[in-house]
């Protein structure tokens, strides 16, 4: 799974985090395409596929040091469309490029769903600060303000303060799913 392919859906956080963009009104998808069961932000899609955990916190085994983190997870709901597809393509390139530089990164992961057509990633960072000077990050800027280009609605995202032993999925789904904050 290349990097650039969850990098995007970092680029709504902002607007989750109190930025001052209002999201679009949610879109359904046309009636020919498969339906969502089984497809929630709160549960692992039947085909989930996840890189590994990397970064500059994570050992040669995959675990991530010792240590109180902020940790951020988001899901996005793909649009159906080639343009979408596009679209998110077109952004992963420069989020991912920031993300690669970004100080106080931690680890970063990746995951997809071709069944639900979505995407997801999981990140830690040292603090907080770290977490938003990427989210304000020119790349990300762009990308949040076309968020609506690339999500077919129901997107989300959250953080959280945890040790290493809350750096999973499991804690991602039990995060976003008590995620009460807009859905782009």
């Amino acid at each position: 799974m290349k990097r650039p392919l969850a990098a995007a859906l970092l680029s709504f956080s902002v607007a989750a985090c109190g930025g001052s963009e209002s999201p679009p009104p949610p879109k359904e998808p046309p009636p020919e395409l498969p339906s969502d069961d089984g497809c929630k932000r709160d549960a692992m899609e039947p085909d989930f596929q996840s890189s590994p955990l990397q970064g500059p916190g994570v050992d040669a085994q995959g675990r991530l040091a010792p240590g109180t983190y902020i940790m951020s997870s988001t899901y996005l709901r793909m649009g159906h469309s080639q343009e979408a597809q596009a679209e998110f393509e077109r952004l992963s390139g420069p989020i991912d490029q920031t993300l690669q530089q970004q100080q106080g990164l931690v680890a970063v992961q990746f995951a997809q769903s071709t069944r639900c057509n979505t995407k997801r990633t999981f990140t830690v960072w040292k603090d907080e600060e770290a977490m938003y000077q990427f989210v304000g990050s020119p790349a990300h800027s762009q990308a949040i303000a076309r968020v609506s280009l690339v999500s077919r609605g129901g997107s989300s995202v959250t953080s959280w303060q945890d040790d290493e032993r809350g750096a999973s999925w499991e804690k991602a789904l039990q995060q976003l799913a008590a995620e009460t904050g807009p859905t782009y």
